[in-house]
């Protein structure tokens, strides 16, 4: 009974793991074959956004744990893991509506370096690996909720006795 409670730690806990090493990676890339790099805001230090995510992460694996006592908590992970989904799919809708940068499409770019070459944008792993972390705290949070709490146990309502 107690290793089914640990279940859902241990999915909110893989989900912020996941965000945590997907903020790290790339959004795009220069497909393989072709020449060239991404420049974007990354210079190291992670955007707000980015800290913002794992931020969120973490509340959710709070959240998961209260969710062990209280089980109106496990709200949290899953209101966390919708917030952190949101981002990555905003990202690359983002990129697959933009003219000037298409994604899986050969394109000139505009730079004086590529002279007319072509390149090809793809998805890095950021996106994969934060909407994995944020599907994986959703899902912890509906483990939780469906799990038994120590006040449900004995809740004082006995059905009557068939005895008159």
């Amino acid at each position: 009974m107690k290793t089914r409670r640990i279940v859902p730690v241990a999915m909110a806990v893989t989900g912020c793991l996941a965000v945590v090493i997907g903020v790290y990676q790339g959004l795009v890339h220069i497909a393989p074959g072709y020449e060239g790099t991404i420049t974007s805001g990354w210079g190291g230090d992670l955007n707000h956004e980015e800290v913002l995510l794992v931020q969120l992460g973490a509340v959710g694996v709070v959240g998961t744990v209260g969710a062990a006592r209280w089980k109106r908590l496990a709200s949290v992970p899953v209101a966390m893991g919708s917030i952190v989904l949101f981002y990555p799919l905003r990202a690359v809708f983002h990129w697959f509506q933009s003219r000037s940068r298409p994604l899986y499409r050969e394109f000139s770019p505009p730079a004086p370096s590529y002279e007319g070459e072509t390149v090809v944008i793809i998805l890095g792993a950021e996106p994969f690996l934060v909407a994995g972390g944020g599907l994986l705290l959703v899902g912890a949070g509906i483990a939780a909720w469906r799990l038994r709490t120590p006040g449900e146990e004995g809740d004082g309502v006995t059905p009557p006795s068939s005895q008159a």
